[in-house]
């Protein structure tokens, strides 16, 4: 299997990133390394980790840029493995998870992606709720429309290194810090399957996201979420993929349009109208951004330059060299 890089994006968390990399760091059998990605304002992130320094492991790349698109491009940049596993800072992996997803991907050479379920920690279910993801039974997905029955989210994800960047890498307009602030996880899949790569999610493996969210908060959680989602709806029309509307459609319909009217038709007051305005006001400025469609990402994404070094996690930094897939 070979060296297995894991990446994890951060932005001033730094209490849960450390505990996310000492998961990682525990109980992992392959030949690891682990790549921090930081886009924090503040020192606060380098110092939380810096009681991982001893172990060579880890590699601590502080960057300039924003948006999660970005920072995981910079992370496949420079990541040593062909497989590169991906969860998020407020994440907690069970031991062998890694080498786990690594290998799940490893054993299915047509799929570019591997998704695995991404579970919620005991929490009070009247304060709020925690984004999650369970598939009961594993499944390779081979075409666009077996995203009508879900998709994965990049908390708990996969990816062939030299497949992404062949794809043009990560959407750098998508993701929490970007233009388009959700939805790169479920963008570079569809796009991964667009180009005759398959996405295989299995049930059999899980992690733990502990990002829990109020009621309150979940509201402007849903509406940056269908913001991004009607954005990413746009993309395969405005490439020619017309047949991909059938997607865009159901989302929309089932996703949106349909819980308040399911409220109205049992007389209760209609939920979920924030959906409908944010998909259709992404949907709207998805129409307005251009799409290369060589690579269906949206441009201009993010201006990119030699911003990124890499340092070990007390602190001692040196410019990163540019990987690419030629090297590979």
């Amino acid at each position: 299997m070979g060296i297995v890089s894991a990446l994890i994006c951060t932005r001033d968390r730094p209490e849960a990133l450390a505990h996310a990399v000492d998961s990682l760091l525990r109980n992992e059998s392959c030949d690891l390394e682990i790549l921090v990605v930081d886009q924090s304002d503040g020192p606060d992130t380098q110092r939380a980790i810096a009681r991982f320094a001893a172990d060579s492991r880890l590699r601590y790349l502080r960057s300039a840029t924003r948006g999660k698109g970005s920072a995981l491009n910079e992370g496949l940049r420079a990541a040593r493995g062909e497989v590169v596993v991906c969860t998020d800072d407020d994440c907690e992996a069970p031991a062998g998870w890694v080498a786990a997803m690594a290998r799940t991907l490893d054993e299915r050479p047509t799929a570019a992606v591997c998704f695995c379920n991404v579970v919620a920690p005991p929490h009070d279910k009247s304060l709020g709720y925690v984004p999650a993801y369970e598939r009961a039974r594993s499944r390779l997905i081979r075409s666009t429309t077996a995203f009508l029955t879900g998709r994965g989210l990049g908390a708990g994800m996969a990816v062939r290194r030299n497949a992404i960047l062949d794809l043009g890498g990560f959407d750098e307009a998508l993701g929490p810090g970007g233009i388009f602030p959700s939805c790169d996880d479920w963008d570079i899949a569809f796009r991964a399957v667009l180009r005759g790569w398959h996405v295989y999610e299995t049930a059999e493996l899980a992690i733990v996201h502990h990002g829990f969210r109020t009621f309150a908060q979940g509201r402007e959680h849903a509406r940056r979420d269908w913001i991004a989602i009607g954005a990413f709806s746009t993309k395969p029309l405005k490439a020619g993929h017309f047949s991909s509307a059938l997607i865009a459609l159901w989302e929309f319909g089932a996703g949106a349009v349909w819980p308040p009217i399911a409220d109205l038709l049992r007389f209760r007051k209609p939920r979920g109208l924030t959906r409908i305005l944010a998909f259709l006001e992404g949907f709207k400025l998805g129409l307005r951004t251009s799409v290369d469609r060589a690579t269906l990402r949206f441009v201009p994404a993010r201006p990119q330059g030699p911003q990124t070094e890499v340092a070990d996690a007390a602190g001692a930094t040196r410019p990163e060299e540019r990987n690419s897939s030629a090297r590979r």
